[in-house]
């Protein structure tokens, strides 16, 4: 019977492995992207929400080492002011204040608050006695929030006419006995905060937002478009550390973090909750990155996988296919010498094989 009256099977050695490989890989491929896509974004979101946590308590941080060096020096001034002469207290108070670009006031009021010195004379002979700072200031350390000049308008009244705005910190003068003899305090710039506060998230790449005590938006490093999310101002109504993602009015998703409290060392409490916000979208920028990325690895793993196939199939298979070619024009009459394989055990075994037929049963070639 002749080798072409066998049916003989349409797939070859070499097409079986590269079917093979083909379909493993595409196998893989799809787990691969079924993962991807159900891990990375999670991966991506956590990532995210980590980051704009460990920003927004770096700004934080920031904010109130910069406002304790004024609680620091004021302190020095409290000191000062218990054992020196007016005159040495005012230049003292007009080197702390320099050029009136960051610390718009600084006086030295009597526990009946009258204003007995200040830098530049400003105030000087005014009752303070019910301003906040002076009341809080004579039972001890006080820092208040970002409020409109109310003495100070007229004097210090920008070119648009607007009050300028401060942050007060004011501590008492104590003598000797320990008696309280008056407070020294200052009223820092909010412009100068805003302005910290925009550089500070320009730095971190975030939105900065400002937040009092009853949870007004009071400073901000970016426009704020529609309410803020829901969650973050119930946080910032209870005063609450927070982390969370939501929709805002503005109808953008963010990822958002709060910091309850702004404080460093014994400076006091402001009353300020800090919260910081990072676009979502974001993610999806960094996810067409990775995705890209992936698919690029996965191509060149493919391509080096087909190369290795290739030169596998052309070492190890093609002499098997050659050597099946010669096996069959040899059982058709064909007196060649089969093709010698020495690629594989098999392949040489199954050469010999055939060199023995061909000499007749029991003969070795």
């Amino acid at each position: 019977m002749s080798a072409q009256q066998f049916a003989l099977p349409r797939i070859t050695l070499r097409g079986s492995l590269y079917a093979f490989v083909l379909i493993t890989m595409l196998i893989v491929g799809v787990g691969a992207a079924l993962f991807f896509k159900s891990r990375s974004e999670a991966i991506l979101n956590q990532n995210l929400d980590q980051a704009v946590r460990v920003r927004t308590t770096s700004a934080a941080q920031n904010m109130a080492r910069s406002l304790f060096a004024d609680w620091q020096a004021l302190g020095f001034l409290a000191q000062a002011a218990s054992g020196r002469d007016r005159e040495a207290i005012r230049d003292l108070m007009n080197g702390v204040r320099g050029d009136g670009s960051r610390i718009s006031w600084i006086g030295y009021a009597n526990t009946d608050g009258e204003v007995i010195e200040a830098a530049d004379g400003m105030l000087v002979g005014q009752d303070v006695s019910a301003r906040p700072w002076f009341i809080a200031g004579l039972e001890g350390g006080y820092a208040g929030s970002v409020h409109e000049a109310v003495l100070l308008a007229n004097l210090l009244r920008n070119e648009s006419g607007v009050p300028p705005q401060f942050i007060d910190l004011a501590q008492p003068v104590k003598n000797e006995d320990g008696d309280t003899i008056g407070v020294v305090a200052m009223h820092i710039d909010a412009g100068w905060m805003a302005r910290l506060l925009k550089e500070t998230a320009d730095d971190l790449r975030m939105g900065l937002l400002l937040f009092d005590a009853s949870g007004k938006l009071i400073l901000s490093s970016t426009q704020i478009e529609g309410s803020v999310g829901e969650h973050l101002q119930s946080a910032v109504q209870m005063g609450t550390a927070d982390a969370s993602q939501e929709v805002w009015g503005d109808g953008t998703r963010y990822f958002s973090s709060l910091v309850p409290r702004i404080s460093y060392e014994n400076l006091p409490n402001f009353g300020w909750r800090l919260a910081g916000r990072i676009d979502a979208g974001s993610v999806g920028s960094t996810t067409d990155y990775l995705r890209s990325a992936v698919l690029t690895a996965l191509a060149a793993a493919v391509g080096l996988l087909l190369l290795a196939t290739f030169v596998y199939a052309r070492l190890f298979l093609a002499p098997l296919t050659a050597l099946g070619a010669s096996a069959a024009r040899i059982a058709e009459g064909s007196g060649e010498y089969p093709i010698e394989v020495a690629s594989t055990r098999e392949g040489a075994q199954i050469a010999a094989a055939v060199a023995r037929l061909q000499n007749g049963p029991g003969q070795r070639s």
